[in-house]
């Protein structure tokens, strides 16, 4: 556990230094604009997606926690305050990435293991061949009593089982949302003829791409535009939504997490919201 938390932090800052330059379309926060959607705390993710300065700064947090954590783990240095620490990471990353498993299960396996290891750790302590060990050091253990124990033992698998249900569910397996699969979703804006486009759910290796937008107006009649066409004001969370709403090849690119402000011919009450190749139709209505 220890191991890996440490290459997290050595990945970033020593071979890709790219996930901690936050101007670049690499910088940790693409992959959080892509997690946000299925995310049980999806506003706070956004929140942290809105301020550049804040982005930049809990990624380096994170990774600097990482090294320190990860470090701490390998030489059984204070180890029980260590793996609760990584507890918490699991718990982190289980709430941020880990609906990402409808993909590959990865993300919700590794934080679900890493906080069973982390809490076998608090409970049990480091062993002889720890600095805590050489050194007479472990000033939590008797905080650790067998009814703590018992209360995280219960706890690990709670988080364990509960998260699998929740995400994925045990009797009936289910998907929040599916690779080739994606959801669009209108959100109001402070302007009455400008709406945000939101890609709620879809798959993150490759974009989803409007064909064209179909325009349901009051009178009955439609509007269709093609991508040239649909007036794009902004296009959130850049650099990290990697151009979400510029055209190419005559199609929009518009990738998970991402949130497109355009202007809605007036009149319009809703749209088809056509993507190519898609299994689902989207349809947005405008209040």
């Amino acid at each position: 556990m220890g191991f890996v938390f440490l290459m997290g932090a050595w990945r970033r800052f020593f071979n890709m230094p790219i996930k901690h330059e936050i101007e670049s379309g690499g910088h940790l926060a693409n992959k959080l604009v892509m997690a946000a959607p299925g995310s049980p705390i999806e506003g706070a993710v956004h929140w942290v997606l809105y301020d550049p300065f804040l982005a930049e700064w809990s990624v380096y947090f994170m990774s600097a926690a990482e090294a320190v954590i990860g470090s701490a783990m390998i030489l059984g240095l204070f180890s029980r305050l260590a793996a609760f620490g990584s507890a918490a990471m699991n718990v982190a990353l289980m709430l941020i990435f880990g609906w990402m498993g409808y993909e590959c299960l990865d993300e919700w396996t590794m934080a679900a293991l890493g906080f069973a290891i982390s809490i076998s750790l608090v409970i049990y302590g480091s062993n002889t061949y720890s600095l805590d060990s050489k050194f007479g050091v472990d000033p939590f253990r008797s905080l650790v009593t067998k009814r703590v124990s018992a209360v995280l033992t219960v706890l690990s698998i709670v988080f364990t089982v509960g998260f699998y249900s929740y995400y994925f569910g045990i009797f009936h397996f289910q998907k929040l949302t599916h690779t080739k699969v994606y959801t669009v979703v209108a959100q109001e804006t402070a302007d009455d003829d400008v709406y945000t486009l939101y890609v709620s759910a879809g798959g993150s290796s490759s974009p989803a791409y409007l064909t064209d937008i179909v325009f349901h107006m009051e009178d009955g009649s439609t509007i269709t535009e093609i991508p040239e066409q649909v007036e794009v004001l902004r296009s959130h969370f850049e650099p990290w939504s990697h151009g979400s709403g510029k055209v190419v090849n005559g199609l929009m690119r518009l990738s998970l997490g991402s949130k497109v402000d355009i202007r809605v011919p007036d009149g319009a009450v809703s749209a088809d919201i056509n993507l190519l190749d898609n299994k689902k139709q989207n349809v947005v209505h405008f209040d």
